[in-house]
C-alpha cells in the first residue's frame, strides 16, 4: 500500500483535541503494521515527538496563490 504523506509533509491532528490543536511535520515513515502505516511526527510548536497511525492524521489543505 503506497503512504499518503511524505517526510517533511505538514500535517495537523485527524480528531483534534482542544481548541487550538497545532501543526506537525512528518520526520519519518515508519514501516507498514498489518493493519495501516504509522509515522514520527514532530511538533511545530514544541519539542513533542510521537508515532500515529496514518488514520490518526490529515494533510493541511494549501491554499492556491492568488494571481
Amino acid at each position: 500500500m503506497a503512504q499518503k504523506f511524505q517526510v517533511g509533509q505538514t500535517v495537523l491532528p485527524a480528531h483534534p483535541r482542544g481548541a487550538n490543536p497545532g501543526s506537525y511535520v512528518i520526520v519519518q515513515v515508519l514501516p507498514e503494521t498489518s493493519h495501516e502505516r504509522q509515522y514520527r511526527i514532530k511538533s511545530l510548536s514544541s519539542a513533542t515527538e510521537c508515532v500515529v497511525g496514518e488514520t490518526q492524521i490529515k494533510g493541511m489543505k494549501t491554499e492556491a496563490s492568488l494571481p
